[in-house]
């Protein structure tokens, strides 16, 4: 789900009084908290699954679903398993690993000595953002269907969007509508 808020907060093409409404304050934390839950989902996601680990973290879904279905399911373990190892070889798992370790989960360690100095990703690595949900999503989906359920996230929640419209019509109309009372001429 932050994953859509921040493709709704970057949108290319903006009016003027939504961009006004974007560059505030709130907007710029409302951002970083994103990036910062973004960058510790996706890292939890991709998580050995090993030991005490993460419970959510896919190698270990997949390897409790081969434990219950058994050698059934041992070719889509394997495939499976080759899906994940390629997100976590990619050089975008590589990057927001170090954004994790180096500025979010860990400020002592930070080179800039603040978690509120992210860089909102670039459009490239919006869209591969983009696609690794696609691709976890779609692994979820394949241990989801071993059980003959049906897992299902989305990415379509036009409520911010709405939002970032109305606020700026509002303030568009504020400007000018009303004369500021410090402002005499």
């Amino acid at each position: 789900m932050t994953l859509g808020e921040m493709v709704t907060l970057t949108k290319a093409r903006r009016k003027r009084e939504e961009l006004d409404i974007l560059g505030n304050y709130i907007f710029h934390k409302f951002h970083t908290t994103l990036m910062y839950t973004f960058t510790m989902e996706y890292c939890k996601l991709l998580e050995s699954g090993k030991g005490s680990s993460n419970y959510a973290a896919l190698h270990k879904l997949n390897r409790k679903v081969l434990h219950f279905k058994g050698t059934i399911y041992q070719k889509t373990f394997e495939h499976i398993e080759g899906r994940i190892d390629q997100l976590i070889g990619s050089d975008f798992h590589r990057y927001i690993r170090n954004l994790r370790d180096k500025t979010l989960a860990h400020t002592d360690k930070s080179e800039t000595g603040s978690n509120f100095n992210v860089s909102p990703f670039s459009d490239k690595q919006l869209k591969t953002a983009l696609a690794h949900f696609s691709e976890m999503n779609s692994i979820h989906s394949v241990c989801a269907q071993q059980f003959q359920m049906e897992y299902i996230i989305s990415l379509d929640d036009i409520s911010s969007e709405l939002f970032i419209e109305r606020a700026g019509k509002y303030l568009k109309s504020y400007k000018e509508n009303v004369k500021d009372d410090w402002d005499v001429d």
